[in-house]
């Protein structure tokens, strides 16, 4: 089946961040930000390190709903600590955001444990490739768009490099290092557009 996922801003080329929810034996709810890539058509996917109740629940029930949403609250509350009952609907066998703009079901076809490559991790925690396909999708409102993570790497360098020249030399590390950081991570998951204008971007820093 081919869904058109470019109606709520994702495409293929590139990795968004949308907030993951999951539901475990006890029909306790659960949320976690994750990184989103559409391969085309019903497939997706994405990578969760080992030890996430994220990974847990998906592992368990082969199933995970991706939320499409731009609220920074729902992001950080389900980064830290836990998102509070009230923001899921009253569905008993499935957690869905609320006031999600869009929400994706996802059956898991696939979990394949990898060690993690070309990342800063220092440690040997494990890294699991989950392939689903696509159940469902429900679109509550086209203009909350998912966020694109390469975009706002680029946004990042280009707020900081107005500052540059004004700022001190440790404080010029700290952005060279940030954007050496998202230049790795927009190679990775930045479509063309996002890899020229990091370019750019980094030719400008290294004038300086």
């Amino acid at each position: 089946m081919n869904f058109k996922l470019e109606k709520i801003g994702i495409n293929t080329e590139e990795r968004y961040e949308c907030i993951y929810t999951t539901i475990d034996e006890n029909g306790n709810k659960n949320s976690a930000a994750i990184g989103l890539k559409y391969f085309g058509k019903d497939n997706i996917g994405c990578r969760i390190f080992e030890g996430s109740k994220t990974l847990e629940n998906i592992q368990k029930t082969k199933r995970y709903v991706a939320n499409i949403t731009q609220d920074p609250l729902i992001f950080t509350r389900s980064t830290i600590g836990k998102l509070p009952d009230e923001y899921y609907t009253d569905d008993k066998d499935i957690a869905i955001l609320k006031d999600a703009g869009s929400y994706i079901i996802v059956n898991v076809v696939d979990i394949e444990e990898q060690k993690p490559e070309n990342t800063p991790m220092d440690n040997n925690q494990s890294i699991f490739l989950i392939k689903g396909k696509i159940e469902d999708i429900t679109i509550n409102d086209e203009s909350i768009k998912a966020f694109n993570r390469g975009l706002y790497g680029v946004i990042e360098c280009l707020v900081n490099f107005s500052r540059y020249q004004i700022v001190d030399d440790e404080k010029r590390a700290e952005y060279m290092e940030r954007v050496t950081e998202n230049n790795r991570i927009i190679q990775r998951i930045g479509n063309s557009k996002t890899k020229e204008a990091m370019q750019i971007i980094k030719k400008e820093y290294e004038k300086n």
